[in-house]
């Protein structure tokens, strides 16, 4: 079978990777063969929860965004195994993938499960989810649309808040300020698994699109 290099040495099995000639021609629905609700997930690990969702909404399509080559193979390796067909892979930084891969308004629901909190404070810069991570959600969501993050650090999740919190284009589905402590019917991420044995509190946040 002829693979898709999305990277030095990272190469996945077709159609799960998309390049950014086919993006350009065709846009999501000509990716996927369809007009359907279009679902991100921002950092996917392992592929996992992105995988589960997939499976269990055939109505959807689904792009997961990464910058790391053992997780993309690890994700396209399962979508070729189980025959997942509604899910792409695009390979690159998350906000400028956002920015240059997505049509205003395309996006229906915005996954962000666990990233990095670069704890030092000296690193609170390289986080993914600052000022500038709202700004161009707002611009690429469909109005209503919405964001779910999820983090086990404290400090990471009052930032999430606060920058979410202060943009005019968003608000709280649970109500100002506030944190939601369980998701019923969610399929937990294999760090949410492993940081909820471990004793660690664990904050969703869901915000939409307001206009």
């Amino acid at each position: 079978m002829t693979r898709v290099r999305v990277g030095r040495g990272i190469e996945v099995p077709p159609p799960y990777a998309v390049d950014e000639a086919l993006r350009a021609a065709t846009g999501w629905a000509g990716v996927f063969g369809r007009e359907a609700p279009l679902v991100v997930e921002v950092g996917f690990g392992n592929g996992q929860f992105l995988a589960d969702l997939a499976r269990t909404r055939p109505e959807a399509d689904f792009v997961g965004i990464e910058l790391y080559g053992k997780g993309i193979v690890k994700l396209a390796r399962r979508l070729d195994r189980e025959q997942i067909p509604n899910v792409r892979i695009v390979k690159g930084d998350a906000i400028r993938v956002l920015a240059e891969r997505f049509g205003p308004q395309e996006i229906r629901e915005v996954h962000v499960n666990f990233p990095d909190p670069w704890p030092k404070t000296r690193h609170h810069k390289r986080r993914l989810v600052g000022p500038a991570f709202p700004a161009v959600l707002h611009s690429r969501l469909a109005p209503g649309g919405d964001v779910f993050l999820a983090t086990d650090h404290e400090g990471y999740a009052m930032q999430m808040m606060e920058v979410f919190e202060a943009h005019p284009g968003f608000v709280g589905v649970a109500g100002p300020f506030r944190f939601i402590y369980h998701v019923p019917g969610r399929t937990p991420t294999k760090y949410e698994r492993k940081f909820g044995a471990l004793g660690h509190t664990i904050r969703h946040l869901h915000f939409r699109r307001s206009g």
